[in-house]
């Protein structure tokens, strides 16, 4: 008889799964809200990052003009020392560079 109060005290006493499932789960959903909430600070602080001062952009556009007018320069030597398929493939390179980069001077100047 004093088992059987044992037994029962300890049935009482313990936790049923649907309760312990429930509390894990409970843990689990907090700590994916801090999960999300810390990612979306990171995301926050580098949006930013994400677009450089005016002065760095000015500069980097010029150091990518000087160099696709290096590729062309290297693309029609290329043509002249009669390697064709890389002087059109230098060049061709050159001039998408050199086109982007022209475009993105125009769009910072529009935005000044």
């Amino acid at each position: 008889m004093n088992q059987e109060k044992n037994s029962s005290a300890i049935k009482k006493n313990s936790k049923i799964p649907s309760d312990l499932t429930r509390s894990v789960l409970d843990q689990t959903w907090k700590a994916t809200a801090r999960t999300t909430a810390f990612t979306q600070s990171l995301i926050e602080k580098s949006k930013t990052l994400r677009t450089p001062s005016p002065a760095v952009d000015r500069i980097g556009t010029k150091i990518g003009g000087i160099a696709s007018v290096g590729l062309l320069f290297v693309g029609s030597v290329q043509f002249l020392i009669s390697k064709p398929l890389w002087g059109l493939g230098t060049v061709s390179f050159g001039m998408i560079s050199l086109l982007s980069n022209r475009y993105h001077a125009h769009k910072i100047k529009v935005l000044k």
